[in-house]
């Protein structure tokens, strides 16, 4: 399974790469699997229902079923070690938005639609493949990721 992160501050397109990318590897008929980092609590499910309300009541695990999805509310802190071994042999791609700090391959784009361009120097990060800016690189990131995503190699 190959793994690759796309980290950055806020608005910066990280979702609208990851959308391509999964789009490029479902035409390539891969099994693909995205874990989202998110930095507050809310915004799993829609506040006030059923499943929410599970989950609120402290359900150690919710599970929420529809004719065609499912959804897996687990009332724990998150590790993320454990989420890729879970996916071990299911996919063939693990793309991870955020967890800036995991030592995976990464994408880092710099640049915010909202905030300028970031900082991200201070960030330390480990394993960065591209520093890149959405405004001017997502062709270039897309074709590399083409690459990438065809070669047999694990990174």
């Amino acid at each position: 399974m190959k793994i690759l992160q796309v980290v950055g501050f806020k608005n910066t397109g990280k979702t609208t790469l990851l959308e391509n990318m999964v789009r490029l590897l479902k035409a390539k008929r891969m099994k693909v699997a995205v874990i989202k980092h998110h930095h507050l609590d809310d915004g799993i499910v829609a506040e006030g229902n059923d499943t929410s309300r599970f989950a609120g009541s402290g359900a150690d695990v919710t599970i929420l079923n529809t004719p065609s999805r499912s959804m897996c509310i687990k009332n724990r802190t998150p590790d993320l070690g454990s989420q890729i071994d879970q996916l071990e042999g299911a996919v063939d791609v693990l793309l991870i938005e955020g967890c800036k700090h995991a030592a995976h391959p990464k994408i880092v784009l710099t640049y915010s639609f909202t905030d300028g361009h970031t900082n991200v120097g201070d960030m330390e990060f480990v394993n960065v493949l591209i520093y890149a800016d959405m405004r001017y690189d997502e062709s270039k990131i897309i074709e590399w990721f083409d690459e990438w995503s065809s070669d047999d190699e694990t990174v």
